[in-house]
């Protein structure tokens, strides 16, 4: 082929395939090739009706969270934190790819809670030196964009009051001890409330900002994430 041609050949791909699938790069009609859309890593069924961990038969409650206490009534997330989860996760999050929000992460997450349940939805709030470390809040982003497919209102009620340290190498207990009175509540919540988040891991996290709406008056507090380690 003519070196010639690659310019025009070049343009002619941007005009039908305008984007780069988060998954693999490649040129791609939406976030995602029809290739990696098909190898999205499910939680599927069956799951802990507690955690949501996947499990060998549905359960209310599994070997990994029955002597775990936890603020929140359940916790659901659409995909397994691997694969093209973790680098939808990851493009959002670290490149600022927010088109996935809308375009793919918030009508996965609507698929594994019941949509008329909800009074509120709060996203998971990040301490002001990360925002302004990274610009916006991703947990913001999905709870706004599930809240306006539920006709809910968001909340930013709820605030980081203390810097945390990162999760990534902290074991369970010391997830836990971490992120202990990092949050308020700035007035008071009622009804059932939708917490949401990016990636679920421990539950640590969820269950230190449940807490604090519990004590604001909630009622009752689901957890929602894009992604779960399993």
């Amino acid at each position: 082929m003519p070196e010639t041609l690659l310019p025009y050949l070049s343009a002619l791909a941007d005009l039908f395939y305008p984007e780069r699938c988060v998954g693999c790069e490649r040129r791609a009609s939406d976030v995602l090739c029809g290739d990696c859309f098909g190898a999205l890593p499910y939680v599927g069924s069956p799951f802990c009706g507690r955690c949501g961990l996947p499990t060998a038969f549905a359960t209310p409650l599994c070997e990994e969270c029955k002597n775990v206490d936890f603020g929140f009534e359940s916790a659901r997330a659409p995909l397994k934190y691997d694969g093209v989860g973790k680098k939808i996760v990851h493009a959002l999050k670290y490149r600022g790819y927010k088109r996935v929000v809308d375009r793919l992460a918030a009508p996965l997450m609507l698929q594994v809670i019941d949509v008329s349940r909800f009074d509120v939805v709060v996203p998971v709030p990040l301490h002001r030196s990360r925002l302004r470390k990274r610009g916006f809040n991703q947990a913001e982003l999905l709870a706004r964009s599930v809240a306006g497919r539920l006709r809910a209102t968001v909340s930013d009620k709820l605030e980081a009051v203390r810097s945390t340290r990162d999760q990534i190498e902290l074991s369970a207990a010391q997830r836990r001890a971490n992120v202990a009175g990092a949050y308020r509540a700035k007035e008071p919540l009622r009804g059932r409330i939708l917490l949401v988040d990016d990636v679920f891991t421990t539950g640590a996290t969820m269950h230190a900002c449940a807490e604090t709406l519990l004590r604001a008056g909630a009622r009752e507090i689901h957890a929602l994430s894009l992604c779960r380690t399993c």
